[in-house]
């Protein structure tokens, strides 16, 4: 009998002495802000086995009448005004909201935390609103601010004194919290940018102040862009070669095959060669220019030695997107009778991807095979020269191709600058105008062009960013602010015209 006693004493000894299932506890403190944190601490305080061992229980804040020994508290602060405490739990950027249509591209971060702009995840950006940049920084940019993050602090609780044990325990924890995945703290996500000008004339002087200048001669401020964006696209409005004969049209444009190297250096990384200038110098020529421009490392959309050759993309591998560009023409006759169709690839016969020639469907054919796992871009050369607005058959064109799965839709030949619009929700540039043409002074709008910088995040896109530009020449320079006065009344007349059609087609009730 005494024996049974002593064995039932060394139990008791054993349970209450903190070597058995003694727990210590534990309470999660934060606000109705941090449920996701909350959840995800409760998860591992459930699942992971060190945090099991180290035998500190998960209690309520007041609910279970157990005093606890340890609190976990969770707070949140902008990442660059704070440290996020002991360990990092969660990281969530944000974007201020704007319609692109408004002119604005920039706004503060005071402005934003203080309620005077819409903040809202990056995914949550849909059309019409694109995001701004944050006191000039974009989204991924080193130092961006609108940056959330939400740390967590273990301390003891006031009423408890510190014993080895529990602060052995309260390092322990810190130390599992520290080293498990925490699929909460997101990385800042990175936008794909892509950098765009118009109509690309080499000559004219243009060409010899690209070899001598390097890319800043030509292009301005803009040349910096071009280098510095993921993708840069330009129609390139002529052939680089010095051979070939001229064929019978108004304007003949050829140029030094020296500059296909030159334009890779400045970053260019496609240039559309379906449009009107791409035969001024016959097949011979127009050859000539695809190899030149193949060799330097510059993708040729739009053109090939066959018509299937000529409705393939371009194709890159930026970050985690796929990226196929295409190209196609769909140009009028020129009044000089001049007619693209004549230009337009066949299967025994080299030119251009022409829409007059089934380009588009063959388009629609490639754009449906691995749409769902690739960003595509349609650079189109068409509708009528000096026109403000695309044409309708221009506008039932390139819709189609974007119902087809294009992405994203950029279009020169008007020379002159048109709209931006939503169709089907992707963004189409009806017409970018000129980027360097010298000799456009006094036409109406020829002198002046848009340079864009796009960002697109998960093929949606983020940031639309239109430059004005100013054609001196041979020379191109950015271009007032004011002067997208024109870009922006365009494009709203474009949306104003299409919300009309849609309440003709579907006339509220009455």
């Amino acid at each position: 009998m005494m024996f049974m006693k002593f064995l039932l004493l060394l139990f008791c000894v054993l349970v209450f002495s903190g070597c058995g299932a003694a727990f210590d506890y534990a309470v999660i403190s934060g606000g109705v802000e941090h449920e996701q944190e909350r959840m995800f601490l409760e998860s591992l305080f459930a699942d992971n086995e060190e945090i099991a061992a180290l035998k500190l229980k998960l209690i309520d804040d007041g609910g279970s009448g157990v005093k606890p020994n340890v609190f976990i508290d969770i707070f949140s602060y902008w990442e660059k005004d704070a440290p996020f405490g002991d360990t990092l739990v969660s990281r969530k950027a944000f974007v201020p909201r704007g319609n692109p249509l408004n002119g604005r591209t920039n706004t503060g971060f005071a402005v934003c935390i203080n309620g005077y702009e819409t903040i809202v995840r990056p995914e949550e950006i849909a059309p019409p609103f694109t995001a701004l940049r944050v006191d000039g920084f974009a989204l991924g940019d080193a130092g961006y601010p609108l940056v959330r993050a939400a740390g967590i602090r273990i301390r003891l609780a006031e009423d408890r004194k510190p014993s080895g044990k529990l602060i052995e325990k309260m390092e322990s924890l810190s130390a599992v919290l520290e080293s498990v995945d925490k699929p909460l703290a997101l990385p800042v996500p990175e936008p794909l940018w892509i950098a765009s000008g118009g109509d690309l004339m080499l000559g004219r002087g243009a060409s010899e102040i690209l070899l001598e200048e390097g890319a800043a001669g030509i292009f301005g401020k803009t040349a910096n862009m071009l280098a510095e964006a993921d993708l840069s696209l330009v129609n390139l409005e002529g052939v680089l070669s010095d051979g070939g004969e001229k064929i019978a049209k108004s304007f003949n444009f050829r140029f030094v095959p020296e500059t296909a190297p030159a334009l890779r250096d400045a970053g260019i990384d496609a240039v559309l060669h379906a449009n009107n200038h791409v035969y001024d110098y016959g097949g011979t020529a127009f050859l000539d220019s695809l190899s030149r421009l193949g060799k330097a490392g510059i993708g040729v959309p739009g053109a090939g030695n066959n018509d299937e050759a000529a409705a393939a993309p371009f194709v890159c591998r930026l970050g985690d997107e796929n990226v196929r560009v295409f190209g196609i023409a769909s140009f009028p006759r020129e009044r000089n009778g001049w007619d693209g169709l004549s230009a337009a690839a066949a299967p025994n016969r080299p030119g251009m991807n022409h829409a007059g020639s089934g380009g588009a469907e063959k388009l629609k054919a490639n754009m449906s095979a691995d749409a769902d796992t690739s960003f595509d871009i349609i650079l189109f050369h068409g509708g009528a020269e000096w026109s403000t607005m695309p044409d309708a058959s221009t506008r039932e064109l390139y819709t189609g191709l974007v119902k087809a799965g294009a992405d994203l839709v950029i279009g020169t030949h008007p020379h002159i600058v048109q709209g931006f619009e939503w169709v089907e929700g992707k963004p189409v540039f009806w017409s970018l105008g000129n980027y360097v043409f010298s000799g456009m002074e006094d036409t109406g709008g020829g002198d002046e062009g848009l340079f864009l910088r796009l960002g697109f995040l998960n093929g949606r896109l983020l940031y639309l960013e239109p430059f004005a530009l100013t054609l001196n020449r041979a020379r191109t320079e950015i271009a007032a602010p004011e002067k997208l006065s024109t870009f922006y009344a365009r494009s709203k007349e474009l949306r104003d015209r299409e919300n009309i059609s849609s309440q003709l087609l579907d006339p509220p009730p009455v």
